[in-house]
């Protein structure tokens, strides 16, 4: 079996999702991701325990995003849940053997799924972790990191925020971030504002945090691993035969930061946010970009199969193109 649509979602299984598995699997381990980018073991751990191989009769399908080409969110988390259940279910199905009792089929090949899933020790899709990185007592300052990992709604996708804050003394009454000597933690408020927040580029966020008093933005990062073109999810029009085997990861990454000297657009398949702007609307952001006094760089590399490069090659033909792939 393979896939089968429905609106916006397609639904894999079998020999079809073991493909897809196996091969968006393969494409995050070999994009080469710095730590801008989710964790790609994380990502491909995930990948690999939705694959027929690893439930062995355990699960069924899945449900992808026509969007992106990959899972929607209630299948990645039902992965995470299971591990998060497999202890107790595991403990209780034990319980049951050494009592004597046989275990139905589908249970014991939930049993042994769940074992599995253990030892796959899978770490949660959002996480949010804050870095005191040092204080300035002279500023009255202190300088914060803070790596945001979440798994997109819409669409579906691994997503890193990384941020670079300094927030004043004064500011803490009413902080984003609370300090205690050299250990830092974000408070509720922050928590829920930057997920609130963080559902679109850098330069977004990066206006809506440098609107906060008492706090400095300096760097905003927006690293993502999708969309997933495959003979599964399908390819964009205009590319030159979707033969078998063949399948392109995308990994964009757009970054707002003081540093930047200029814009710069890398990506050939988004532009900036300002060039969509008009009239009044643009007036005022671009008063706020000279206030807050940062500029956007945007890229996308790309992990592909060797017999995607050519077509993936084709596509990126224009003059102006700088960009990695790796093929595999």
């Amino acid at each position: 079996m393979g896939a089968r649509a429905e609106g916006r979602f397609f639904c894999l299984s079998g020999d079809g999702l073991e493909a897809y598995c196996r091969s968006l699997s393969s494409l995050i381990l070999a994009g080469r991701l710095n730590s801008s980018y989710p964790d790609p073991y994380v990502c491909s751990g995930y990948l690999s325990c939705l694959a027929p191989s690893f439930r062995r009769g355990a699960g069924g399908g899945l449900n992808a995003d026509r969007l992106s080409g990959l899972p929607c969110l209630k299948d990645m988390l039902a992965v995470k849940i299971d591990g998060d259940l497999a202890p107790d279910y595991i403990a209780s199905q034990e319980e049951r053997r050494a009592a004597g009792r046989s275990l139905p089929a589908q249970a014991e090949a939930r049993l042994e799924y769940l074992k599995r899933l253990g030892e796959a020790a899978l770490k949660p899709l959002n996480r949010l972790d804050v870095k005191l990185r040092r204080v300035d007592r002279e500023r009255c300052s202190a300088f914060f990191e803070v790596v945001y990992d979440a798994y997109a709604v819409s669409p579906a996708g691994f997503t890193r925020y990384t941020l670079q804050l300094e927030q004043k003394d004064a500011a803490w009454s009413s902080a984003f971030l609370a300090r205690s000597g050299d250990y830092s933690e974000p408070t509720s408020e922050f928590r829920a504002g930057l997920e609130r927040y963080a559902q679109d580029e850098s330069e977004l966020l990066f206006l809506i945090i440098g609107g906060i008093k008492g706090v400095r933005v300096e760097e905003v990062c927006r690293a993502r691993i999708g969309p997933f073109w495959s003979r599964q999810t399908g390819f964009p029009q205009g590319w030159p035969g979707a033969g078998a085997g063949q399948a392109v990861l995308h990994f964009p990454l757009d970054r707002a930061s003081v540093e930047l000297k200029a814009d710069m657009n890398n990506d050939p398949f988004e532009g900036m946010y300002r060039e969509f702007l008009k009239g009044e609307s643009k007036d005022l952001i671009e008063e706020r970009v000279k206030s807050l006094g940062y500029r956007v760089h945007k890229d996308r590399k790309f992990a592909c199969t060797r017999s995607a490069e050519p077509g993936l090659r084709k596509l990126l033909s224009a003059p102006a193109a700088r960009n990695i792939i790796y093929a595999i």
